[in-house]
């Protein structure tokens, strides 16, 4: 079956760069507690951070998900909401605060976005990476593009920059960002001469910063980059977050009849509903999960990923590929496998 571009879509998790040597969000977690045992400069927010860790936990119980790994996004998604006090929309509901987060939290809740800032340095200085040659693998989309000859929409939950430093290499990567000024507008997606790939990056960019209420694009990435968190764009039509988001519903139900993940948890419940709408909508669209699975039991991680999409456990639409990203990429990827997974609607005639 013949591919066009605009009946595919990548969507990029962080295990896509985990090979590049970018820790994912579960792991981070490990280093900051390594570093709140080693660290003189974290070992003061040592009780406020398993405080945190402990509720986000507690919070989970309460509702039954006992199995929900503990992440540094949803640490700071906790941080943010916390750190608003009374400017949070929830704030008139609240009888008090925990005795002990008061304790902890510092005056004004100083602590707290201390503790934010100390994170969110650590994490900028992970997902830097100075030599992309680890990210390599990544030039397999150099290859795929020119097998299908047409724009390829890629949409990523991950800061880093592989994808636009290796690809972008040879290839025309479309961010968003005006050529002269730098300052991003939605119209340069409306612009399809001349270009390879449509990048989506919906939950900022390490290489993005705000100036006078706009977002720009520097050459190198920033000290204090425009990044978001779990649900804050799904709460605001800020741009690009809303625009982005409202893209990826868009491609994944009007176009797409192969959506493809790689390095994707599913712990993203906003992206979760609009894939799972997508493939109640039109039966013949097919959800490609790549990503190493636990015993190689793909039967069971299928069902898994049906769950979380609110799909029937024998669901034919989701196939499974149980590899890494690099492998996946280097050896697997190209136009014939994807095009062995394609689907047409019952009612196309031959």
């Amino acid at each position: 079956m013949e591919i066009k571009g605009e009946h595919l879509l990548f969507l990029f998790g962080a295990g896509a760069s985990v090979d590049a040597n970018i820790p994912i969000s579960n792991h981070m977690v490990t280093h900051i507690e390594k570093l709140i045992d080693e660290k003189e400069e974290w070992q003061q927010y040592k009780d406020l951070y398993y405080y945190l860790k402990s509720s986000i936990h507690y919070s989970d119980g309460i509702f039954g998900r006992f199995g929900e790994t503990f992440n540094v996004e949803k640490l700071l998604v906790v941080i943010t909401e916390i750190e608003k006090r009374d400017k949070n929309i929830m704030y008139p509901f609240i009888g008090a605060w925990n005795i002990r987060l008061l304790d902890l939290a510092g005056s004004n809740f100083g602590n707290i976005t201390k503790l934010k800032n100390l994170i969110r340095k650590q994490l900028n200085e992970w997902v830097r990476i100075k030599n992309y040659d680890n990210a390599s693998y990544y030039e397999a989309f150099d290859s795929l593009q020119g097998e299908i000859g047409e724009l390829i929409k890629v949409f990523t939950l991950n800061y880093d920059l592989c994808f636009e430093r290796v690809v972008g290499r040879t290839r025309n990567v479309e961010v968003g960002f005006n050529k002269g000024t730098r300052d991003w507008h939605f119209s340069n997606f409306e612009n399809t001469e001349g270009k390879h790939f449509f990048l989506y990056k919906l939950h900022g960019s390490i290489d993005w910063y705000t100036e006078n209420e706009k977002l720009y694009i520097s050459d190198d990435p920033v000290d204090d980059p425009e990044l978001i968190f779990g649900i804050q764009h799904k709460m605001t039509s800020v741009d690009p977050y809303f625009y982005y988001s409202s893209e990826l519903r868009r491609a994944c139900i009007n176009d797409a009849k192969l959506i493809v993940t790689i390095g994707y948890s599913f712990a993203d419940e906003y992206v979760n509903v609009i894939l799972s709408q997508a493939l109640k909508q039109k039966s013949h669209v097919r959800l490609l999960c790549v990503g190493p699975v636990w015993n190689d039991d793909k039967e069971a991680e299928r069902k898994s990923i049906a769950l979380k999409l609110s799909l029937p456990e024998n669901t034919n639409q989701i196939i499974v590929e149980s590899e890494k990203a690099k492998q996946f990429m280097g050896n697997i990827l190209n136009k014939d496998y994807l095009a062995s997974y394609m689907a047409e609607p019952d009612n196309v005639p031959f």
